[in-house]
This record gives structure tokens, C-alpha cells and sequence, in this order.
């Protein structure tokens, strides 16, 4: 465990040597004994003869016979460093199309358990519950979370960069938004509670090696105790999205498929009697495709694009002259979001996709088209590549194209150099001649510094 304090004493030529430094020292001591925890778990995935059925009954499910679950969860939270007060035991296995995760959640009291909430995505802090965070590609930088309580609620979010959001670190994202196709169910039983997770392999990034090794962490919620315990250890002021420190997965034969998602949609309507003559009619087509160059680089591609079944914002009262913030919802723009993030999330941000097909009071600004490459080539590089088109609007808005490119090179478990790109051309119909509707921005970053310009 890397301890993030140094500590340097200079002693300058005929002065006395501090007493301080040797009433220090004992203190010192125990402070790095604590904090220098062994090295992180491994545990080894198991290939599953038949397939779990999904229903959260754990210790009932033949298909888990064998398996090796991990355990030894060690609390942050009330008790720091000691053991968690209930024993879990997690187990791993896959099959040639999912990963699988067993869950039990022993409790001597399953009367106490607490669930809060039981939506989608809803907060785990307040309830009793489980998180798994994965790292396919072992960049020890980015990963998903997956978690659930014992309502068995879906929840799903992307890391990026340690979910990290400082300005000079070229960007970092902890991106609640993100959803993606599996499952969950979740039981109570006179044991504790117990959860089954289905994950297909396409919903997941990773290497393209046929045996892999991905990071894990695994996080549990005791919420009448105010507990929380991990897997592999983290320090108190740490969180399950510390990728570069959690445990290892070993052993995972992974398939070498390619991941097309293809979603269509159809509008029409008609229109007769009133002041309408006849009968008059409407409709409009568009489709959004999403493909896996590889296990760990994504085409998003959009036609004609449509929002309406993007979930509304939440209301917000602004009581002062700063513009509000709204997070992106918009699936398209959410496949590895945190790739683009250049600033403070919510703040200052060189890129920020809302900005594409919505007007500055909020109107609708139609989406001829877009492209987006993103995720990672090779072991160390991520890529991000944006084009959007969008109509005129009169009086509000010229016809606009959008540009942005992307592109980083880990350096370490958590440094990174690189730059980012931002352009906007517009036709010039609306208060702005075309030869002068265009905006620029660029920065590039070497950790800890960055350097940013915007043009026009």
C-alpha cells in the first residue's frame, strides 16, 4: 500500500541535532506498520459445467459445486483493519458467454438487515449491499462497478482514471449513467442474504488474450453497524473505485466475439379533421449502431438521431447567474465518457457533450448524424474520437459541426501525458458570418501540469 506522505529532515552544518526526531520516530512507526498492508488477494476463476439460474439462491445452485469463494473481507469502517464483523464468501465462474458472480451475505441477524431503496442505480451507501468492481483490462486505472442490496436493485456505473476529476490529470470520471445489459437477483434467508449476478462478456471491456488476468475488488455494506469492508485492503480515506489497489482475478478464458448492438426506430403520425384537409401524415426513421473493433475499442455511429426515451433531469432551482449543470444521460455519449474529460467535472470542462443538440434555453436542436471511437489500443493508450452534425434552427442556432480528438498515454499505475482537441464549425446562419462561426480549444498534459488555449 503506498503511503501518499513523505516526510525529509535537514539538519544544516553546526546545529544541534532536533530532539524532536527521536520523539517521532515510535510514533511514526505504527503508522507505516498499518499502512504497509500484504500484498493484494488473488483469487481464480472457476469454468462453470453448467449455468447458475439467476435467482439469488447461492448455497440451492448446483452449478456453484467446487467453486472457491473468496472471503477474508477487512473493514474500513466502523473498525479499521480488522476483520468484517459477518463473514462473505464470493464466488467467481464463467461460461463461454457471461461472467458469474455468487454472493453470500452471512448475517446473525437477518432481521436487521436494512434496504432503503429499490431502483435503479439508487445509492448503496444507506442500505446493506454489494459491489464488484472490474478491471478487464488490467490498466489498474479503469473498471465497471456492479452492485446490488438485498432487494436485488441493478446497479452499474464506469470508472475512469480512479473515477478522479482534478484538472491537471486529463480527466477521470466516475460515470453513474453508464448502463449496460445483465442481471441480478438477490434473497434473505435465515443465513443473511445471498445475490446471483449474470454479466455477459459483451458488456465488459478486456484484453485480447485467450487466458487473462483482470483486477477485482469486491465491497460489502453492513449498514446497521455502519460498516464497510473490502476484499483487498484499502486505506480509510480510500473507495471501491481505488482500481490500483484492488486484487487480481486469475485464469478467465475469454471469447473472441464481437459485440453489434443495432436499434432502429420508427416515428409516424397522422393528422385529420378541423381545419386539416384530408389527411395529413408524418413520419421519420433513424438508427444508432454500436460495435467492438475490439474487446476494448467501440463505434458508436447515429443517424437521424433520436432522445425522446432518454430519462429526464432532475429539476433544479437556480438562485444565482451561473448556469446550471446537467449530467449526460444520452446513451450515445456515454460509452467511455470519462475518455473525454479534460477539467473538473461540473466546473470548468474543455468538452462537455451537452452542449451537442440542445440550445442554450433548451430547445431542441436536431442530430443529423455522429461517429465516436473510444476505449483503448494496445495496453497503455485510450482514444477518443468525436463528429456530430446538427440542422439549423432558425433563431436560435447556425448549423454546427462538432470535432473532438482525444488521446493519452498511461504512464505508471495513476500519471498520464497526453492531449485534447475541440472544434466547432458552423454554415453561418445565425448571427455569425461562416467565415468566422468556428471555435477552438485545445490542451495538453504532462501529471502533475496542464496547459490549455481556446481560439475564437
Amino acid at each position: 500500500m503506498a503511503v501518499d506522505t513523505a516526510l525529509s529532515v535537514s539538519i544544516m552544518p553546526g546545529m544541534p541535532r532536533p530532539l524532536s526526531f527521536k520523539l517521532l520516530l515510535p510514533v511514526c512507526l505504527p503508522f507505516l506498520a498499518h499502512a504497509s498492508f500484504a500484498a493484494p488477494p488473488e483469487m481464480k476463476a472457476q469454468p462453470l459445467v453448467s449455468t447458475p439460474v439467476i435467482d439469488g439462491d447461492v448455497i440451492g445452485d448446483d452449478a456453484w459445486a467446487g467453486a472457491v469463494p473468496a472471503t477474508g473481507l477487512q473493514q474500513v469502517q466502523p473498525n479499521d483493519g480488522q476483520p468484517s464483523s459477518q463473514k462473505t464468501e464470493v464466488f467467481i465462474g464463467y461460461s463461454d458467454t457471461a461472467l458469474y458472480i455468487g454472493v453470500i451475505a452471512h448475517d446473525d441477524d437477518p432481521s436487521g438487515i436494512i434496504v432503503t431503496d429499490s431502483r435503479r442505480d439508487s445509492s448503496l451507501n444507506d442500505t446493506d449491499s454489494f459491489r464488484v468492481i472490474i478491471d478487464g483490462l488490467l490498466d489498474r486505472q479503469n473498471g465497471f462497478i456492479f452492485g446490488t442490496n438485498a432487494a436485488g436493485i441493478e446497479y452499474d456505473a464506469q470508472i475512469t482514471k480512479e473515477g478522479g476529476g482534478d484538472f491537471g490529470s486529463g480527466g477521470g470520471a466516475f460515470n453513474l449513467n453508464w448502463d449496460s445489459s445483465w442481471t441480478v437477483k438477490s434473497q434473505i434467508g435465515d443465513y443473511g442474504w445471498s445475490a446471483e449476478f449474470e454479466i455477459p462478456f459483451r458488456t465488459l471491456r478486456y484484453g485480447s488474450g485467450d487466458v487473462q488476468d483482470w483486477g477485482i475488488n469486491f465491497q460489502r455494506n453492513i449498514r446497521r453497524n455502519n460498516e464497510i469492508a473490502y476484499w483487498a485492503p484499502l486505506d480509510r480515506n480510500r473507495s471501491l473505485q481505488r482500481v490500483s489497489e484492488a486484487g487480481t482475478l486469475k485464469g478467465i478464458e475469454t471469447p473472441g466475439q464481437r459485440n453489434l448492438q443495432v436499434t432502429p426506430y420508427v416515428l409516424s403520425s397522422a393528422r385529420r379533421g378541423g381545419s386539416v384537409i384530408g389527411t395529413e401524415t408524418d413520419s421519420d426513421v433513424g438508427v444508432d449502431v454500436k460495435y467492438s473493433i475490439t474487446p476494448s475499442l467501440t463505434l458508436d455511429l447515429t443517424y437521424n438521431t433520436d432522445f425522446a426515451q432518454v430519462e429526464a433531469d432532475d429539476v433544479q432551482l437556480n438562485l444565482d447567474r451561473f448556469a446550471l449543470f446537467f449530467p449526460e444521460k444520452r446513451p450515445f455519449f456515454l460509452e467511455n465518457a470519462g475518455q473525454f474529460g479534460v477539467g473538473n467535472g461540473g466546473e470548468v470542462e474543455l468538452f462537455f457533450s451537452r452542449r451537442i443538440g440542445i440550445g442554450d434555453e433548451g430547445e431542441i436542436i436536431p442530430v443529423e448524424g455522429g461517429a465516436r471511437l473510444s476505449g483503448k489500443v494496445g495496453e497503455r493508450t485510450n482514444l477518443g474520437l468525436l463528429f456530430m452534425s446538427t440542422e439549423a434552427v432558425a433563431s436560435i442556432a447556425p448549423g454546427n459541426q462538432f470535432s473532438v480528438a482525444r488521446i493519452s498515454q498511461e504512464v505508471g499505475k495513476r500519471s498520464s501525458i497526453g492531449a485534447i482537441y475541440v472544434g466547432r464549425d458552423g454554415d453561418g446562419s445565425f448571427l455569425t458570418p461562416e467565415s468566422d462561426d468556428y471555435n477552438r480549444s485545445y490542451a495538453r498534459w504532462m501529471a502533475p501540469g496542464l496547459s490549455a488555449s481556446t481560439c475564437c
